[in-house]
């Protein structure tokens, strides 16, 4: 004879199974993806991975030749900062797909998340009677 509190527990590692797979999958996803983005001049495009990293950098003109070194170097810089924001926000829409609403996604990913805080608001959401029996529960 089944339990409420077997029946609660089977459903909950049931729905930790498909968490799993479901960070599995995001993971897997992850792998060969990369995202491009071309410089307003259109002079440079700049390639990264999922999390950032520079992978490539082109030339699509010789125009970079005849400009100064700031302004190169600017443009650079703008085009990494774009792909690297495009690549954090992809990243961070797949992983909402998957994990609870009151995980910070986006301060995870930048480092500014308060972990603690988080971890306090997810034990907010867990019952303090969980896994106890009903005879037991007051």
């Amino acid at each position: 004879m089944s339990t409420s509190w077997q029946d609660d527990l089977e459903r909950a590692y049931t729905e930790l199974e498909q968490s799993q797979e479901a960070l599995r999958q995001v993971h897997t996803d992850l792998a060969g993806r990369t995202v491009t983005v071309k410089s307003k001049n259109r002079a440079v495009s700049v390639v990264v991975d999922a999390q950032g990293e520079v992978l490539d950098v082109k030339f699509h003109s010789r125009a970079y030749r005849s400009m100064p070194a700031a302004e190169l170097s600017a443009l650079l810089v703008e085009t990494i900062g774009q792909a690297r924001k495009q690549a954090m926000a992809e990243l961070a829409s797949m992983f909402s797909a998957v994990l609870p609403p009151a995980v910070p996604i986006a301060g995870m990913l930048n480092g500014t998340a308060d972990i603690d805080e988080m971890m306090r608001e997810i034990m907010r959401q867990v019952p303090s009677d969980l896994g106890t029996p009903p005879a037991e529960r007051g």
